[in-house]
């Protein structure tokens, strides 16, 4: 059965509220930019698996990862931050038109029998198969391009996430992933807001983009810098590569800013019982998710008693395409060796 999908404005909304927040919260705390992360249970992938299948069925998924028989890890639960590149509140889109590409994925891989957790950034340009989608949702064709525009074959909305979530599972191996939080690109002015500003260091040339973030200097980011240090990477370059427009930079100035913002998030919540309404009032324009009250409620409990086992990453190598667009080439065996760790282990 497909899973009912949520966005202000349904009333479900009330129901959700604290649990949304807490979960936001826990990921932003440990996942990347903007907020967030991801949820619950979703049929798009190939390999995924009904709930009720016993575990003589599940078995027969083996897949073969660098010369190596594997199966799925079904004390695994996998969630997906999406942040996507889409200006004002979210809202369907009439027509697929290109526009609202995802600029950030994240996965929270949670074992739930070992009580920890890892993150794993996805690079934006990495390329991989992702269906093109007719103006009705329906199935057009698959094509190998930039993972970002899986977020933009679709309505915007649940169609675009679930587009997203096909691509990120088939680039994977076809792992299970339970579940998505989306957000926009002007989450982060008012995230970088509600915390009052976030400080860091300035490592990357930032003359052509905003002349305010001056190379070397420790500074508190207003709302819009805030944007621009998060967002930017077509005119930005860490001194040697000034307009690249690699997404490499642009990655590592995320993490930097969420290592900065958790602290202040942190110290907010101990001291200021009304900030979690503040925050889920503020930014649930921005969002949308597919998941149920208890499903976030339980993600949320997850994360907070387990062990973080810190970020794991997909090595590549950047190029230009002949479109003239950023081309990340994920190396196969750094990319099965991640898959190995985190979502299979040895087939028996």
């Amino acid at each position: 059965m497909k899973r009912k999908h949520y966005a202000k404005g349904e009333k479900v909304k009330l129901y959700k509220k604290f649990s949304l927040v807490v979960l936001v919260f826990a990921v932003i705390c440990i996942a990347i930019v903007g907020v967030a992360t991801v949820l619950p249970e979703h049929n798009n992938s190939k390999k995924k698996v009904d709930q009720e299948q016993s575990t003589a069925e599940l078995d027969k998924d083996i897949v073969t990862i660098n010369g190596v028989k594997c199966k799925p890890n079904w004390d695994v639960k996998t969630y997906l931050y999406i942040g996507e590149d889409s200006r004002g509140i979210k809202k369907r889109n009439s027509e697929t038109n290109g526009t609202g590409q995802s600029d950030v994925l994240e996965l929270i891989v949670l074992n739930t029998k070992e009580n920890t957790y890892y993150k794993l950034p996805i690079n934006r340009d990495s390329i991989t198969d992702v269906k093109s989608l007719d103006e009705d949702g329906s199935y057009l064709a698959t094509t190998k391009v930039q993972i970002a525009f899986a977020h933009a074959n679709g309505d915007g909305m649940e169609s675009s996430c679930e587009n997203t979530v096909d691509a990120v599972s088939d680039m994977l191996y076809g792992i299970k992933i339970d579940g998505y939080i989306a957000m926009n690109i002007d989450a982060i002015k008012v995230i970088n807001h509600l915390a009052g500003g976030v400080p860091v260091t300035i490592e990357d040339d930032f003359s052509q983009s905003d002349s305010s973030l001056k190379m070397g200097e420790t500074v508190t980011l207003t709302d819009d810098q805030a944007l621009h240090y998060v967002h930017d990477r077509m005119n930005v370059g860490d001194g040697t590569n000034v307009g690249d427009g690699t997404n490499v930079c642009r990655m590592r100035r995320q993490k930097e800013y969420i290592d900065a913002l958790y602290p202040i998030f942190k110290n907010k919540l101990k001291s200021d019982s009304g900030f979690i309404n503040t925050f889920y009032n503020d930014l649930s324009d921005y969002m949308v998710t597919d998941m149920s009250v208890g499903e976030m409620g339980n993600l949320a409990n997850t994360i907070i008693m387990s062990e973080d086992k810190g970020e794991l990453s997909i090595d590549g190598t950047n190029a230009i395409d002949r479109f003239g667009f950023n081309a990340f080439t994920v190396d196969k065996t750094s990319l099965g060796d991640v898959a190995m760790k985190l979502f299979f282990k040895k087939a028996e």
